[in-house]
């Protein structure tokens, strides 16, 4: 083995240190960003489940689904109708010529996932997060279609969506 002068062994030692300090650092801020992530994607991953029930409730075979999310495990279908039991269609037909749904799904933190589908004269499909202000009495948007809380509102369906929601 090679002899290490005193400075050489204090550079070594140092260089020792560094890469621990690198390695503990990579670690907890993988674990952070993987924490991120979930977070940030949940809204999505709410959205497509949603997307998904809202397809094989109107009879796409679920061989379809799994192509459609890139997945040929008939499980992972399964499981995601599974998830999405809770949720409930609200059906609201003031005119019965109309054909106007709306979806609830509570998120968290007091959100919600408000989909319309052929609502109104354009028969408009959207999905967004919302929430309700309680001050204001009002549906407030968070993420998603922007036009979907406008939609409600113009169609005179918000009322019976706050009532849904509270």
């Amino acid at each position: 083995m090679t002899s290490l002068s005193q400075h050489a062994k204090s550079s070594l030692n140092t260089l020792v240190e560094k890469h621990l300090a690198f390695v503990v650092a990579k670690a907890t801020i993988e674990a952070e960003l993987k924490l991120e992530l979930i977070e940030r994607l949940s809204s999505y991953r709410s959205e497509r489940d949603i997307a998904l029930r809202l397809a094989d409730e109107a009879g796409v075979p679920r061989t379809q689904l799994g192509k459609a999310i890139g997945t040929t495990n008939y499980r992972t279908i399964q499981e995601i109708l599974a998830a999405t039991e809770h949720i409930s269609q609200h059906s609201v037909n003031s005119n019965p010529a109309s054909n106007n749904n709306w979806n609830i799904i509570p998120l968290n933190n007091g959100t919600f996932n408000l989909h319309i589908e052929r609502m109104g004269i354009a028969l408009v499909t959207g999905s967004a997060t919302v929430s309700y202000n309680e001050e204001d009495g009002d549906l407030e948007y968070i993420e998603g279609d922007s036009f979907v809380i406008p939609q409600v509102y113009r169609n005179g369906y918000a009322s019976d969506i706050i009532k849904a929601i509270v």
